[in-house]
């Protein structure tokens, strides 16, 4: 007996075997930005891609564009990145579109630094994701909206 750990909100999604998640994730966020009546007012969106995350896989399609990356780790995630990318890609361009972006605020952020077991690299920092060492509890943001101050404010350190 296999459990169902995939939900869409309290529902079981049992008919989405076989696809990957990070384009599942996209689709319904696009589904609910084309529903959404502008009328109604702002609405939010949290899209927890599961990509850079284990199991480590992407489509082959993504790991064609990464064939430069010799070693398998990293050219795994490049891929899983890349599927992830093409997604907020895909998302931005939606609100677009929808005349929506101008009164948006992106927010993409990880909840800790990379697992270099796997893959990884948090280089220049030492440690790596369920350690305490900066490597793993570091890690890389930004947030981004039209109507946001421009601060002039770049952080190179990572």
């Amino acid at each position: 007996c296999h459990g169902i750990d995939f939900r869409n909100n309290t529902e079981p999604v049992t008919d989405k075997g076989g696809l990957y998640s990070t384009n599942l994730f996209t689709e319904a966020v696009e589904q609910a930005i084309s529903k959404h009546d502008t009328d109604k007012g702002p609405f939010f969106i949290y899209a927890a891609y599961q990509s850079v995350h284990s199991p480590l896989q992407a489509p082959q399609e993504y790991f064609d564009r990464c064939k430069s990356i010799p070693y398998e780790g990293r050219s795994t995630f490049c891929a899983m990145l890349r599927a992830a990318d093409e997604g907020i890609s895909n998302i931005t361009m939606l609100l677009k579109d929808k005349g929506l972006l101008d009164d948006t605020i992106i927010i993409f952020t990880t909840d800790n630094g990379g697992q270099t077991a796997t893959g990884s690299s948090n280089w220049p920092l030492r440690g790596n994701k369920a350690t305490v060492f900066e490597g793993g509890v570091r890690g890389t943001a930004f947030v981004w909206g039209s109507k946001l101050p421009k601060l002039n404010y770049d952080n190179i350190q990572l």
